[in-house]
């Protein structure tokens, strides 16, 4: 597991640098409803980041497809975590399975399901509402031992989402 984290976060922090059109730009072309069902945290977990954003459609590469995910990206410029917003637009279920979760309540209501792995390095939380799964992952830099941000503040973090 851990080596699909590392995978992840490489592709994900490689993609976020990489790409120059901002979330409106890319998202222009969207249909309002999926852009309805878009969360962004109006808190992170530094002030200096990169955003990506982009979306898989059925059939794939058919830009008048059916979009059934959309993601965000947002990667630390010192590389110290990665949180990755995945939205699943259909009944849908995230690929990662979820061992040694616990339920949490967000401050909405909303119950979560949070995971985290066992050096606390990988953190995620899943919830299905309407016929929508949000999947919100934080990646810490894989280079330490121990993480630098606590579950409480990573759930600040998802607690932002609007």
């Amino acid at each position: 597991m851990m080596k699909i984290f590392l995978s992840l976060f490489v592709i994900f922090f490689l993609a976020a640098c990489t790409n120059e059109a901002s979330f409106e730009d890319r998202s222009a072309q969207l249909p309002d409803d999926i852009k309805d069902d878009i969360l962004i945290p109006s808190k992170l977990l530094s002030d200096k980041y990169t955003v990506d954003f982009g979306y898989t459609s059925e059939p794939v590469n058919n830009p008048n497809g059916k979009i059934v995910l959309s993601y965000l990206i947002y990667a630390d410029e010192n590389s110290d975590w990665n949180i990755t917003l995945n939205t699943f637009h259909n009944p849908s279920s995230p690929s990662n399975e979820y061992k040694n979760s616990e339920t949490v309540k967000l401050k909405n209501g909303t119950e979560a399901t949070y995971s985290e792995t066992k050096d606390g390095l990988q953190r995620a939380i899943l919830w299905t509402g309407n016929e929508i799964t949000h999947e919100i992952s934080l990646i810490e830099n894989p280079e330490r031992s121990k993480p630098i941000y606590t579950k409480e503040e990573f759930l600040d973090v998802v607690n932002s989402l609007k």
